[in-house]
């Protein structure tokens, strides 16, 4: 079965709920390129780009917070009223953001810069959770596809967008019209459905990895999932600052991340529905995870050998790490959750995803506080790609075990 034969066999209501929630999804999307674009010229003209570790530290604490709270709100309300709570705050505090860089407050550009990366998190978190709960699992795996393609197309227009506000409007009046595209992806998720709040578990998620060996198999994923994580912060920072020194004002920085934003979310899209329907067929699991750390060390050292022709290596090495991120790695990973029972598949994600994830972010924010140097970033990138080698070889070792 396919997504249009699901489309064929199921009632209009379902129909209408699916293009509600495409539609919320495609908006959020559309609206990162914006919002991230410009919060991270003000912050870049307030602060600097060797402030940023410290803000990604201090973004993984709300954060974290903020999950905590979303959470416990939909035990008591929908998850339709809980979206629009986080989106009416967000907006109010990119407006407040904007409105305060024009008196010279610049306490709120850091604060907008922090919130950028929770607003969407926590909207696509609550959207990507109503889909699981809403969508039959049967159904929910023939979506994948067109939900990632909806959010690539979106982030490929917004981007197009951003560069395009920037250039002929300036910086303020791309977080302005993003202001207005927090709020609008909260009108379409109205028109879905209500459903119960699924209740919390009462089950500690890690209880289901009862065993020593699978514990271990867990444990060497997250070890992936640091290093991977490690490895694309660092590449990010190295950008910003090289970002920051060949881009001048705010409005050119605004517009140039625009079109990285549009490349990252381009290749991402020829990644998922080109590429990857390619190479899964045919390439072992193993390989596929060998691949990704090793097509980055090739990255790296071509971004080194055509260091001295400008920002484009650099940026390119980021476009590259961030869309076979969202694509190669991303589906790599879910490959390695298929063969647990479903309670330690629970149980595995909550660890990697939610607990290494984060953990990993902020350690690696606050080591960049103090390890700025372009030789030592370069070094450290070159470490964690070995350790990720390392760990693939180790892991599909214990896969074999357990599993073959």
């Amino acid at each position: 079965m396919s997504f249009f034969s699901l489309l064929k066999k199921n009632d209009p209501s379902f129909k209408k709920n699916l293009v509600f929630f495409f539609l919320a999804y495609f908006l959020v999307l559309f609206n990162y390129p914006l919002i991230r674009a410009s919060t991270t010229s003000l912050f870049f003209e307030a602060y600097g780009a060797k402030s940023s570790p410290a803000a990604w530290a201090w973004a993984v604490v709300f954060l974290s917070v903020s999950i905590f709270i979303c959470n416990r709100l939909q035990k008591s309300r929908n998850v339709q009223k809980v979206f629009m709570f986080a989106s009416l705050f967000s907006a109010l505090i990119f407006f407040g953001g904007n409105l305060s860089h024009l008196q010279e407050n610049k306490i709120f550009a850091y604060f907008s810069f922090i919130w950028k990366e929770i607003c969407i998190v926590i909207q696509v978190h609550l959207l990507l959770g109503y889909a699981n709960n809403y969508f039959k699992k049967e159904d929910f795996k023939y979506l994948v596809g067109p939900v990632g393609a909806i959010g690539s197309l979106g982030g490929i227009l917004g981007g197009l967008l951003t560069s395009y506000l920037s250039t002929h409007y300036g910086t303020r009046a791309v977080l302005d019209v993003g202001v207005l595209f927090v709020l609008l992806p909260f009108f379409s998720f109205l028109g879905t459905q209500n459903i119960q709040s699924v209740q919390e578990q009462k089950n500690s998620p890690v209880s289901s990895l009862n065993t020593p060996e699978l514990r271990r198999y867990v444990f060497l994923i997250c070890g992936m999932v640091a290093s991977a994580q490690f490895i694309i912060n660092i590449a990010d920072f190295k950008f910003n600052l090289a970002f920051e020194k060949v881009i001048p004002t705010s409005d050119l920085r605004t517009a140039y991340l625009g079109d990285i934003y549009t490349w990252t979310n381009a290749l991402t899209f020829l990644f998922q529905f080109l590429i990857l329907p390619f190479l899964l067929p045919r390439l072992s699991e193993k390989k596929l995870h060998l691949f990704i750390p090793l097509s980055y060390m090739v990255c790296l050292i071509l971004m080194n050998l055509g260091g001295h022709i400008g920002l484009w290596p650099i940026a390119g090495l980021y476009i590259y790490f961030k869309a076979a991120d969202y694509s190669f790695f991303s589906a790599g990973k879910e490959l390695l959750y298929q063969p647990l029972a479903s309670a330690q598949k629970y149980g595995a994600k909550y660890l990697t995803d939610m607990l290494v994830y984060r953990a990993s972010k902020a350690s690696i924010a606050v080591l960049l506080i103090y390890l700025q140097s372009s030789f030592i970033l370069d070094m450290m990138m070159g470490a964690f790609l070995i350790i990720w080698l390392l760990i693939v070889v180790k892991l599909f070792g214990l896969h074999q075990k357990l599993f073959n």
